[in-house]
Order: structure tokens, then C-alpha cells, then sequence
């Protein structure tokens, strides 16, 4: 009667419609198998791995990867077997990249904004939606005000290759923001005096609905 129990109670924490009206349903379980690509072919026999648990038969990893609703390509070291990297067209950042990020910009990379990037969303530079990849060299932060600024406006961002990005305000003037959260001029913008920069920086976040 109690495994009964347990039985009926998952159920019910997993699956069951909830007596409030538009509720959502219940819990919903994620299974993590990591299982290599000749094995889930069918022509290799090397164990995959169940988070959690452990290395498991390539029969148990068919069963439990047969219904899977989602897949994610990952590149190992065939001999040591540290994740290398993981599938680009991925949209959520590994936690990796993530740190990777906030180390280089522990600020938020919008002009002026000092909010730590610890409280920032992690923005994709190049849209995702329009082939930005989920790389290191594709993210920062960005607070959430200036996040949706980003892509409700005409402000541009740029990743330099170099840690840097360029920001370009809808009025096209031109700021460089440095990691570790300094903020230089762009080349192009070093003929003019530090007042001045500032101040045409004020009058685009005047701008700014966010």
C-alpha cells in the first residue's frame, strides 16, 4: 500500500491538472543522458552516461533516449573525455560561458550602465533568431532595461573579437566599452574632449526609453 502511495503521489506531482482554473501542470522531470554518437547509432558499444547515476549499457541509454523531446550535440576529448564545446545553435548559454562573460565584463556592456552583470540578462551580441551563436565571442551582459533597449531600438552592438564591443547610439555616435567594465571612446570619437563625450553620452540615454 505505501509503494501504492508514492505511485498515485508522483503521478499527481508529474502529470495531474491542478483544481485551480489556468493552472499550469505539474512538475515536469528532466533525465540527462549523455550517450556517444557511434553507440546511439547502433555500430559502437561504449557505455553512455546518466546523470546522476553513472555509465549505463547502450541498451538502457536506447530505451531511455528513444522518446527524447530534445537533443544537444556535444564535442569531447576522445581520450580524456572534457567537454571541448557544445552545439552553437543552442539559444541557453552553458554556465562556462556564462562566468566566461561576467569575468570580462562584471558590468553591464550598455554605455554608462555600472549594474553588476551577476543581476544582467546574458545577451546574445548577434541576434540568435538571426544566426548569433551561443559562443563566448557572442555574449555579454546586459541589465534588463538595456536589454530590451537593445532590441526595441535602434541602439547597435558589436563584438570586436577582443573582448571589446563597439556601441552605436540611434543618434550614430560611436562608444567603445573595454572589459572589465571601462569604457573608452571608439578611435574615431578621440578628437573630441572627455565633456563632450559625456555629455553627447547623456543626451542618447535621454533617449533611451529604458
Amino acid at each position: 500500500m505505501g509503494h501504492l502511495k508514492v505511485d498515485v503521489l508522483t503521478d499527481l506531482l508529474l502529470n495531474a491538472e491542478l483544481s485551480v482554473p489556468g493552472a499550469t501542470r505539474g512538475i515536469r522531470g528532466r533525465v540527462h543522458v549523455m550517450v556517444p554518437a557511434m553507440t546511439l547509432l547502433g555500430v559502437g558499444e561504449e557505455a553512455a552516461i546518466l546523470r546522476g547515476y553513472g555509465p549505463i549499457d547502450p541498451a538502457t541509454a536506447a530505451q531511455l533516449t528513444a522518446d527524447a523531446t530534445s537533443w544537444r550535440r556535444i564535442l569531447t576529448d576522445p581520450i580524456t573525455g572534457r567537454i571541448l564545446a557544445t552545439d552553437p545553435r543552442d539559444y541557453r548559454p552553458t554556465a562556462a560561458m556564462i562566468d566566461h562573460a561576467r569575468l570580462v565584463h562584471p558590468e553591464c556592456v550598455f554605455p554608462g550602465c555600472t549594474v553588476p552583470s551577476e543581476q544582467a540578462d546574458m545577451d546574445h551580441t548577434e541576434d540568435h533568431a538571426y544566426g548569433g551563436g551561443t559562443i563566448p565571442e557572442n555574449l555579454a551582459p546586459l541589465s534588463p532595461g538595456h536589454h530590451r533597449a537593445k532590441h526595441h531600438t535602434r541602439w547597435q552592438f558589436v563584438q570586436n573579437g577582443d573582448d571589446t564591443l563597439t556601441a552605436t547610439s540611434p543618434a550614430g555616435h560611436i562608444y567603445t566599452v573595454q572589459p572589465e567594465g571601462r569604457m573608452r571612446p571608439a578611435p574615431r570619437a578621440l578628437v573630441k574632449a572627455a565633456t563632450q563625450n559625456m555629455t553627447t553620452l547623456e543626451e542618447d540615454l535621454a533617449d533611451c526609453p529604458f
